[in-house]
């Protein structure tokens, strides 16, 4: 994002306070050397004072990863509530097949061989698949290792995964073509984990595979199928590559 500006002052901002809310983001996005004192912070806790992790984010070579510990079974049944309130409402009457997967996180890949503290996430699918028996479940968790997953970022490299992709078409009775356009963003790539653990870490290079989702069509609230597109990639080139 674009760096905070000196915002005006006026009579109206500065009795809101707005003007103290928006002069606080741009005294902090302005701060002289931000991003250089923040490295050396960084550095001095994981390197000098050998802290294993930096604001609950740690280091594995050059891949960054968010430690997630324990195992939030509460938020399992919150999702699990919600996949069946959106099965029995739109899903269940119209006879569709409905399938389960689960994308392991870079913690799995991560944390216990290097001595962080990992949920089991064996369990964790098993808990997920023993709350949403409606669903088939598709396993992908061997298909998958650390460098299909961005080193900066949580979100897996689309041009990795195609062999999952294959499972999973497979799983619901769906052939690919196996024909994809890559496209590459031409800025680096750095994901939301280098910003947060202010670590140097080399930027990554994101690509999309093919355009096959630029446009979708969704019922509205009047049952009217709109068609749209679901990311302007002039607009935000990165979220566009990541949903394609």
């Amino acid at each position: 994002r674009s760096l905070a500006q000196l915002p005006a002052l006026t009579g109206q901002s500065l009795l809101s306070g707005t003007f103290a809310d928006h002069f606080e983001d741009y005294a902090t996005d302005q701060f002289p050397l931000r991003d250089e004192f923040r490295t050396l912070k960084a550095l001095t806790a994981t390197e000098l004072l050998r802290q294993r992790d930096n604001n609950g984010l740690y280091r594995v070579g050059d891949h960054l990863a968010k430690l997630e510990y324990p195992m939030n079974t509460a938020s399992l049944d919150h999702a699990a509530e919600r996949f069946r309130y959106l099965y029995e409402a739109y899903l269940k009457d119209a006879g569709s097949r409905v399938y389960l997967s689960l994308i392991p996180d870079k913690n799995y890949f991560m944390a216990a061989p290097n001595g962080y503290p990992s949920i089991d996430y064996e369990q964790f699918a098993e808990e997920l698949q023993s709350r949403t028996g409606y669903m088939q479940y598709i396993d992908i968790f061997d298909l998958l290792e650390l460098e299909d997953y961005y080193r900066t970022d949580a979100h897996w490299r689309q041009e990795k995964i195609l062999d999952v992709a294959a499972r999973l078409a497979g799983g619901m009775g769906v052939e690919l073509t196996g024909s994809y356009t890559r496209k590459t963003l031409e800025k680096p790539f750095y994901g939301v984990y280098y910003g947060q653990a202010a670590l140097p870490i080399a930027p990554e290079h994101l690509a999309a595979l093919s355009d096959m989702i630029g446009t979708g069509k969704v019922n509205s609230s009047t049952g009217k199928k709109i068609l749209a597109a679901l990311f302007d990639r002039d607009q935000d080139p990165v979220a566009y590559a990541q949903a394609h």
